[in-house]
């Protein structure tokens, strides 16, 4: 089976990623006034639209080229009681989280620094696991239990004989060393490895949400609670058939405990084939959805629009999948019709992310005047231009609400029994360039669910009491504060020289502790040697030697011959 690949509907939405990435290094002066309608601002946009469309031109080259080497491949189709859904398996980062999420996990310090295990070899097969630092300690757990898994040799989409165990290999795993391999062990020591990994990366990042009280926040958490969840495929159609999850990543509370509710769920692979693998897949995606429903709780024709999240461990293979739910195709599978709400929130509405974007070009109006009377221009033109922010937070979430609608209106899928799915590709964690595109695609999703734009019911519904506007506080998903990346990239670099001057004391330590060990030994054995000397010396010199000494041993030897001729002297006498 050849690698899937998204389709050339899918294309056309990731230049306009690279467009908002051109268009962010511009300055946003230059973009108001290009707006303004002036000759110059009219040369300028010319300008704009010749090195957009280059953009354009370019990114789809790089496109072509990199799905020239998957060759043509078709979707993967899967039916679960008859709802469909096609897998789009390999998609880039940016088709499973906005490219603004990935651009901050890059800028953030969970990346900048090097785990033990990749400090001088690229594979952690290779690497003695015992010797791990005793200092640096991040990932440790991950990769000692990484070790227990069960090693496919070909990835979950690679390889279309999955199901048969004969392509696990036990050889990295230490129940190899036992007479038969415990394949339910090592299967169900996969969701403890994605546990340990969501843990390091979420204590890293420290991404809190302020809960209306003083010093309650609520957070993102991994657990490890396995249970079978309930999926619907219309109204009052239950289906109870969906696997056991491997764990989840929950939304929790501090101080005040509640109910920690799973946003996230966390699914693991057991050696089924790729088609029921992706089935039970679709069916954990479905009771996701019906978990973000029913906590927004709206009317049945106007479900909106919804995406879940599937985060899925085979062998040492991780990848994330995303299912797309548009509100029109669950409004009608539920109730057979689909009303929009009149009024929606449209984040395709510009707002201002915060007072500081304002330009100087912009003049403050009375509103009972009619004109401006510096330059005579009418109220409603200056109010129109005032009221567009053409920021940089504003044109990302532009570009992501046409991304989403792209996705939420695929063209060679109508039906409203027909869902899309879209695959990251496989990141094998025991390498090192793997490990921390995984790790950083990770990242990327927790800061997007936290975001308050994630289209997540449970998640919605806690930004919908407590908001949050990412525009205030843009650079605290970093991990590293109120500082912005620079400041977070330094203090990173001090923990990192912090952690090599303790392990280099450790180290001296260590060799100080076995030197002194060593001379002890060294100083035991000459006392023992003295010792030997001393006692085998008094024998051998000539002239030490008594008459008695023969006596002394033979009085030893025949002790009870000696008490004998004792006796008979005394009691007989002379």
């Amino acid at each position: 089976m050849g690698k899937p690949r998204l389709p050339e509907r899918l294309k056309p939405h990731r230049p306009l990623s690279t467009v908002v990435e051109e268009n962010e290094n511009e300055d946003e002066s230059e973009v108001q006034r290009d707006m303004s309608g002036n000759g110059h601002g009219h040369k300028a946009n010319e300008t704009g639209k010749g090195k957009k469309r280059d953009v354009d031109t370019n990114t789809n080259t790089n496109i072509k080229t990199e799905y020239e080497d998957d060759g043509e491949a078709l979707p993967i189709e899967i039916d679960v009681h008859g709802l469909k859904a096609k897998v789009y398996a390999n998609c880039s980062d940016v088709d499973i989280v906005p490219a603004r999420y990935l651009e901050k996990a890059d800028r953030s310090p969970l990346l900048k620094r090097t785990p033990w295990i990749f400090r001088t070899a690229r594979d952690g097969r290779t690497v003695n696991l015992g010797k791990w630092s005793k200092v640096d300690i991040r990932y440790r757990g991950v990769f000692k239990t990484l070790r227990k898994v069960p090693q496919f040799t070909k990835g979950l989409f690679e390889d279309d004989t999955t199901g048969d165990l004969s392509n696990v290999t036990s050889s990295s795993s230490p129940f190899s060393k036992k007479d038969k391999f415990d394949f339910e062990e090592a299967a169900k020591a996969q969701g403890q490895v994605v546990y340990a990994l969501l843990d390091e990366i979420l204590v890293a990042l420290k991404i809190r949400r302020d809960a209306g009280g003083l010093k309650e926040y609520f957070f993102l958490r991994p657990r490890l609670l396995n249970c079978q969840p309930e999926y619907w495929t219309g109204y009052r159609i239950k289906h109870r058939d969906s696997p056991f999850t491997a764990g989840s990543l929950s939304l929790d509370y501090e101080p005040e405990r509640r109910i920690a509710r799973a946003v996230v769920p966390v699914f693991t692979s057991r050696g089924q084939p790729l088609t029921e693998a992706l089935e039970d897949s679709f069916k954990l995606l479905l009771a996701q959805l019906l978990v973000h429903i029913h906590r927004l709780s709206p009317p049945g024709d106007k479900l909106p629009d919804q995406e879940t999240f599937l985060i899925t461990l085979h062998g040492s293979r991780l990848h994330i999948l995303r299912g797309v739910f548009p509100g029109q195709k669950t409004s009608r599978l539920w109730c057979g019709r689909h009303n929009p709400p009149p009024t929606t929130t449209n984040p395709m509405t510009m707002t201002p992310a915060s007072p500081s974007t304002l330009t100087p070009n912009h003049h403050n109006v009375n509103i009972n005047n009619g004109t401006d009377p510096e330059h005579g221009l009418s109220h409603s033109h200056i109010t129109n231009i005032t009221s567009r922010f053409y920021t940089k937070l504003n044109l990302q979430r532009f570009m992501e609400q046409i991304e989403w609608n792209q996705l939420s209106n695929p063209e060679n899928e109508a039906s409203p029994r027909g869902f899309q799915i879209l695959a990251s590709r496989e990141y094998d964690l025991w390498k090192k360039d793997e490990f921390f595109a995984a790790v950083r695609l990770l990242a990327a999703l927790a800061m997007y669910l936290m975001s308050g734009t994630a289209r997540c019911g449970i998640l919605q519904d806690v930004f919908a009491r407590w908001p949050y506007d990412e525009g205030d506080e843009d650079e605290d998903d970093l991990g590293g504060g109120c500082g912005g990346s620079g400041w977070a990239g330094r203090m990173e670099e001090e923990e990192q020289r912090i952690v090599e001057e303790q392990e280099k004391l450790l180290r001296e330590e260590e060799r100080r502790k076995a030197e002194e060990d060593r001379k002890r030994v060294r100083e035991r054995e000459a006392m023992r040697e003295s010792g030997r000397d001393r006692i085998a010396g008094i024998g051998a010199g000539g002239g030490f030697r008594q008459p008695w000494w023969d006596w002394v041993w033979e009085d030893k030897t025949n002790e009870g011959r000696v008490k004998n001729d004792d006796s008979d002297v005394i009691f007989r006498g002379p």
